[in-house]
């Protein structure tokens, strides 16, 4: 098979699966809030990890969304998992028993306690970042080697840009 057909494949799949990951983790940013109420809080260690002791804030709430009831305990979109003390602190930092909710309009049964970025969503776009890096690189090196003028082409995605923005 050609290998730029092969690249320009990955490069095309990469690129997908970066936007699918980005859209899966920030789409919450678009969600509805709603009111919930607490019914259960407690900091739990992490049984899957044997070496390091690990712990996980749970609270347990329920809310509802067009007369239907829904129970849920995540508080962010992303598994989190830390130390004893910064578990503490979070569950600690829900002091009324009522909390703001926010869901997934087309899938209500899916909501967040916190549309706040932390620490384990960071370093999975970092890596997600760090992945692509070599490849977009590599692909300015393949396109500079081809013999297209780099400011010809930095002039006519600057030009994009604009006429999608405007």
């Amino acid at each position: 098979m050609n290998p730029v057909v092969l690249y320009t494949a990955y490069i095309i799949f990469a690129s997908i699966l970066t936007i699918f990951v980005l859209y899966k983790y920030f789409r919450y940013f678009f969600w509805k809030k709603t009111q919930g109420k607490i019914l259960e809080k407690k900091v739990e260690r992490v049984q899957e990890i044997i070496k390091y002791e690990t712990y996980k804030p749970v609270i347990k709430y329920k809310y509802t969304v067009d007369d239907k009831e829904y129970i849920s305990d995540r508080i962010f979109i992303t598994p989190f998992e830390t130390d004893k003390n910064t578990a503490s602190k979070i569950i600690n930092e829900f002091t009324s028993e009522n909390v703001n909710v926010y869901y997934n309009p087309f899938n209500p049964s899916e909501s967040v306690l916190k549309k706040s970025v932390h620490a384990g969503l960071v370093v999975m776009i970092i890596a997600l970042i760090g992945i692509m890096l070599p490849f977009l690189y590599q692909t300015f090196i393949e396109i500079h080697n081809l013999g297209f003028d780099t400011n010809f082409l930095a002039h006519k995605i600057k030009s994009l840009l604009h006429d999608l923005f405007e």
